[in-house]
């Protein structure tokens, strides 16, 4: 984890090469790497949004976790790009497997587009994904790092974890 510290100080990493320098090398299996929002005119496909995360699992010092990281780059981590929703999928993979849970937090949560949109705001439902969380801090390690701008659900999680680290 200092390595990647160290390293976001000097100049910002995609999440790709946050996974990378954390986890053993060439141990990190992505889940739902192709996740993400089509657009098509008739058969043809005209455009591809990526989901704005990262999810799956691999070894840090020879020792298996799920690890999660918000894709910045995606429409700069709002919510309304979550495709997949990978990381209540991550949550719910640790629970199962009783593996530690990793979050690498750089998502601001909601968008003005989305209230553009529907025309209102909400309030999401959280019951579920803080059932889960909560039953997973009684099992297993849940680490929260903030490498990023973060607000919204992405703030919530930086507190639910037992243990949290801020760069500046």
């Amino acid at each position: 984890a200092e390595g990647v510290l160290r390293q976001h100080e000097r100049g910002k990493l995609t999440v790709r090469e946050r996974i990378a320098k954390l986890s053993d090398p060439g141990s990190f299996h992505e889940i739902g790497k192709l996740a993400g929002a089509a657009t098509y005119e008739g058969d043809r496909l005209t455009s591809f949004r990526p989901a704005n995360s990262v999810m799956g699992i691999c070894t840090i010092e020879g020792r298996k976790a799920i690890l999660t990281g918000g894709d910045f780059t995606v429409r700069g981590g709002a919510s309304d790009a979550a495709i997949g929703n990978k990381g209540a999928l991550g949550l719910r993979m640790a629970l199962n497997w009783r593996l530690p849970f990793i979050r690498l937090l750089d998502a601001t949560g909601g968008s003005v587009r989305t209230f553009e949109q529907i025309g209102r705001t909400y309030i999401p439902d959280m019951n579920e994904y803080c059932a889960v969380n909560g039953k997973l801090l009684g099992i297993a390690p849940v680490v929260s790092a903030v490498l990023g701008s973060v607000a919204g659900l992405p703030a919530v999680e930086a507190c639910l974890a037992h243990w949290n680290i801020m760069v500046k």
